[in-house]
C-alpha cells in the first residue's frame, strides 16, 4: 500500500488540479507539503497590497548547506535556491531569491528590471527592497517613506 504522505501528496495533487492554485486553499491542505507564507518575510519586494507579493515555500538549512523554495501564484512560477555554504544566519538563499524573483517577474510582465537589494533583518532572512518602502502615516494622512513601509507610492496613495 502507499505511504500516508504519498496518499496526501496524491490528495493534494488532485485538490489542485494541473495548476496549484494556492490561495484558494486552506493553510491545513497545504501545510503538509512543508510549505508556509513566505510573504510575511518580505522576500519578494513587491507592495504588500500587489498579488505580486505572495509567496509559499520553504526555507531548509543543514550542515554545509542553506536552501529556499518559493512558489509565486500570481505568476505561476516556483524558484529554488540552495547554496553549498554554511553561515550564521541563513539569508544567502533569501537575498538571492530577491534579485532572481525581480528579474524573473520583470520578464514575464514585460517591464524593466527594478533594482532591488537585500537586508538581513535576522537568522532567517531580512527584507528585499525594491523601491516598496512607503506607509500611511495616520496622523498626517499622507504617505511616508518608512523602514517598516511595505507598499508602493501607487498603492500608499491609493489606500491612506
Amino acid at each position: 500500500g502507499a505511504s500516508a504522505a504519498s496518499r496526501r501528496l496524491e490528495a493534494a495533487r488532485g485538490r489542485f488540479g494541473a495548476r496549484s492554485d494556492v490561495d484558494s486553499h486552506r493553510m491545513e491542505d497545504i501545510y503538509g507539503l512543508a510549505t508556509f507564507n513566505l510573504s510575511i518575510m518580505g522576500v519578494t519586494g513587491q507592495s504588500s497590497l500587489s498579488p505580486y507579493a505572495v509567496s509559499y515555500g520553504h526555507l531548509g538549512a543543514t550542515y554545509g548547506y542553506d536552501s529556499i523554495a518559493a512558489y509565486f501564484p500570481a505568476i505561476d512560477a516556483a524558484v529554488s535556491i540552495g547554496t553549498s555554504i554554511e553561515t550564521d544566519s541563513q539569508t544567502a538563499p533569501s537575498d538571492t531569491l530577491c534579485l532572481v524573483y525581480n528579474a524573473l517577474l520583470a520578464a514575464v510582465r514585460g517591464t524593466a528590471e527594478p533594482r532591488c537589494s537585500f537586508s538581513k533583518e535576522s537568522y532567517f532572512g531580512g527584507r528585499c527592497d525594491c523601491g516598496n518602502t512607503y506607509a500611511c502615516h495616520k496622523l498626517l494622512r499622507k504617505c511616508v517613506k518608512s523602514e517598516l513601509g511595505s507598499l508602493s507610492k501607487e498603492d500608499c496613495s491609493r489606500t491612506c
